[in-house]
């Protein structure tokens, strides 16, 4: 099918976060893979443009968070009420209203609606009224994994047969590392990407770590995230100071610091209750990191020799993990990473949409 080739409008809104983690660094991900298509492409943020500052830098490998804040920056004008020929693309939720002649959403994750437990209200309630009514305002919904089209397929009335899968590319270190010099392995750090939050379940994995008696007496794990939603500062003290085992907090490093400490980790750690799709785990096998991850949802997409699945509820299929993976060698080897997921089939499969699914009739 011939792609889409009229201008393509990227909505923007998700790189208002001061941390570039996500659903955020996806949208910059995805702004430089469209750029490098060459389609015409625009930003907007609710009924604006964003210009894009001059000399912008469109490489694939820089440090996203400084490149969302100059691009956040750029000078707004309004947008017009109707551009019949334009695709636009939602990264996140989107309005009732249409203004674009073809409307595309991505959709991550269904996790709102699977374990409602875990997230905040206001984000039950944003993801209950998107599912429920806004969404069938777009002509298709590109999902990031296998899996969410599936739980999507179930949880939400969606037609199915507007949903087309294009799994994520990395979220760090496209084309080259960001760290260019050479980082010795620590066979004693366990490395951990993520949010901290329920869904995450750190609780679990820093009680492990504590207690296990299958890790050396004397090792250390460090935690790349910042603070999230129903997770407090004095719930986390509890787990330092501990005379042996070392647990550090480091918040959110900019790219180059995280492209070094996964070249630096012995292993990484990834037990997270459901995932639409898991940049950490595809980031750390790529830089070469073995990887402890729970087998389940779209986790089970990843394939690699260095990938060891656990029961997020079982510390035993932890312990069981990490033996196996300290006994075994690293491949090191990303090439079928590298070809199964690619930001560049990611843009192509959203400009093809508009030749593969037909736009929603116009209401009566």
């Amino acid at each position: 099918m011939d792609r889409h080739r009229g201008p393509v409008y990227l909505e923007i809104n998700p790189l208002s976060d001061r941390h570039l983690t996500g659903i955020a660094r996806y949208t910059a991900r995805l702004a430089l893979a469209l750029h490098a298509t060459g389609c015409e492409l625009h930003f907007f943020a609710q009924a604006r443009e964003v210009e894009p500052p001059s000399r912008l830098d469109w490489s694939h490998d820089q440090d996203l968070g400084r490149w969302a804040r100059r691009l956040w920056s750029g000078r707004r004008r309004p947008l017009p009420d109707s551009l019949p020929q334009a695709l636009a693309v939602y990264p996140c939720g989107r309005p009732l209203e249409r203004r674009f002649g073809y409307e595309v959403s991505v959709l991550h994750d269904l996790t709102p609606l699977l374990m409602p437990h875990n997230h905040a209200e206001l984000t039950r309630i944003h993801f209950q009224h998107f599912f429920a009514r806004a969404i069938h305002a777009s002509d298709a919904a590109l999902c990031v994994s296998r899996s969410t089209r599936a739980d999507a397929a179930w949880l939400t009335d969606y037609p199915s047969q507007r949903t087309r899968v294009a799994a994520s590319g990395p979220s760090l270190c496209v084309e080259r590392h960001l760290e260019p010099r050479t980082v010795s392995r620590r066979p004693d750090l366990g490395l951990v990407v993520s949010t901290l939050e329920p869904r995450k379940n750190a609780f679990f994995l820093l009680e492990w770590f504590l207690n296990s008696r299958a890790l050396p007496r004397r090792c250390e794990l460090w935690w790349v995230g910042g603070l999230g939603w129903l997770v407090s500062r004095r719930q986390l003290r509890r787990y330092t100071g501990h005379p042996d085992r070392r647990i550090r907090l480091l918040g959110i490093v900019d790219d180059r610091t995280l492209c070094r400490l996964y070249r630096t980790a012995g292993w990484s750690v990834y037990p997270t209750l459901y995932e639409g799709f898991g940049f950490p785990v595809l980031d750390a096998l790529r830089h070469g990191t073995p990887v402890l991850a729970a087998r389940h949802s779209s986790i089970r997409e990843f394939h690699h020799p260095d990938l060891h699945g656990i029961d997020p509820g079982d510390p035993a299929s932890l312990d069981a993990a990490w033996l196996a993976l300290a006994q075994s060698s690293p491949s090191g080897d990303s090439s079928a990473l590298d070809q199964a997921f690619a930001w560049r089939h990611v843009a192509e499969t959203l400009l093809s949409l508009p030749g593969r699914i037909p736009r929603l009739a116009p209401a009566a």
